[in-house]
């Protein structure tokens, strides 16, 4: 009996040998946070799978609407870095950007790149505050500092006059 679980045990993991992860990029080396207000960062596929193209499908968890986009990019080649070399500037691409997509809303996303499709990743986006709910204290400050600066305006114009009208009313030697 237990040699059968070990030997079952032992064969699920080649269930989803195909697949591949998705997460989104998170805050350890690339990015602040993957979650924004209406859109997820995901990390790319591996380069494994370069030049091939990737579909992305990912479903609204609040409504259960399924979403799929065709094409949205190419993996590209492990070796394609850029050029280390003079004054070149070197980028690579970190992720991909799940734009358009509701505040406060979970989604479960996954790559699909030809058959192969990527174990789905749940994410919810951030929480977008109301405007209204701003807290305004010390509004006084401001005021103050429009008198302030109404007051330096007015003295700076005053020491401006002073020092034109100096010059022409200055004693002159004959």
């Amino acid at each position: 009996m237990l040699a059968g679980l070990l030997i079952i045990g032992g064969l699920i993991p080649l269930i989803h040998a195909d697949d591949f992860t998705t997460s989104l990029l998170s805050d350890v080396k690339e990015v602040t946070t993957g979650r924004l207000f209406d859109s997820l960062l995901l990390r790319l596929p591996s380069c494994s799978f370069a030049g091939q193209n990737v579909d992305v499908e990912y479903l609204n968890c609040n409504t259960n609407q399924s979403y799929i986009l065709n094409n949205v990019f190419t993996v590209q080649s492990c070796d394609s870095g850029g050029d280390p070399k003079g004054s070149t500037v070197l980028s690579r691409n970190m992720g991909y950007q799940l734009t358009n997509l509701r505040n406060d809303t979970q989604y479960k996303i996954n790559y699909k790149i030809g058959n192969v499709r990527s174990t789905p990743v749940i994410a919810t986006t951030r929480i977008a505050a109301n405007y209204n709910n701003i807290d305004l204290s010390y509004q006084g400050r401001s005021a103050a500092m429009l008198v302030i600066t109404v007051l330096l305006s007015v003295a700076m114009f005053i020491l401006l006059i002073s020092i034109i009208t100096s010059a022409f009313v200055a004693p002159t030697e004959h």
